[in-house]
């Protein structure tokens, strides 16, 4: 956005992070970052830690659900976002608050060593259709014309366990099995329209 004061922020993690779900349901994760400036004293030749100063940085979505799993206490970190200042009153005393809602955050690798991993997403379910086969499966071995030497259709119990009865199987142009076994309502694959495959063709299996 326009006029936005983008700022870059080298810190340490001053306590925990705080981690809430909002009422919308949104990750959200505050921290507060101390910068402390270093210089060298010209006079003694050593570091002099200046006066230390307090951020409190605002962290959203997914950026909150990564800084939750991966920033503590004491550790270093960068911060990239937009500066907030705003007033507030404690204690009947006029303060001022500095925020950074961050859209980036790391570990200072100058300061050590970090590890990178991509958050695994849940595969998604690759469910797989139906082979439509009724019985054993083996029916319509033949070519086409050759339904009266398909496999065995379905008995009492292939009924029983499928969960269909007669009327299931008339619904879908097939029958039981017969005295002669030919598990099709007589007319054969070629009369059901079928094509060697098994199945009378554009009629899918009950279940």
């Amino acid at each position: 956005m326009i006029n936005e004061a983008q700022v870059f922020l080298a810190g340490y993690v001053a306590r925990e992070p705080r981690f809430r779900i909002t009422t919308r349901g949104i990750s959200s994760v505050t921290l507060r970052v101390a910068c402390t400036p270093r210089w060298v004293d010209r006079e003694t030749g050593e570091w002099t830690d200046g006066e230390t100063s307090f951020v409190t940085v605002l962290c959203w979505r997914t950026l909150a659900d990564n800084v939750a799993k991966c920033l503590h206490k004491g550790e270093p970190v960068l911060v990239k976002g937009r500066l907030h200042v705003r007033p507030y009153e404690k204690d009947g005393a006029s303060r001022l608050a500095v925020e950074i809602e961050a859209s980036s955050v790391g570990h200072d690798l100058a300061r050590g060593v970090a590890s990178f991993q991509r958050p695994r997403r849940p595969a998604a379910e690759n469910g797989t259709a139906g082979n439509g086969t009724l019985g054993n499966g083996t029916a319509g071995n033949g070519g086409p014309g050759t339904g009266a030497e398909a496999g065995p259709g379905l008995d009492a119990a292939d009924l029983e366990a499928a969960g269909l009865d007669a009327a299931d199987l008339a619904a879908a142009g097939l029958a039981a099995a017969g005295p002669d076994g030919a598990g099709l309502d007589g007319a054969g694959l070629d009369g059901a329209g079928g094509d060697g495959t098994g199945e009378p063709a554009g009629v899918s299996a009950p279940f």
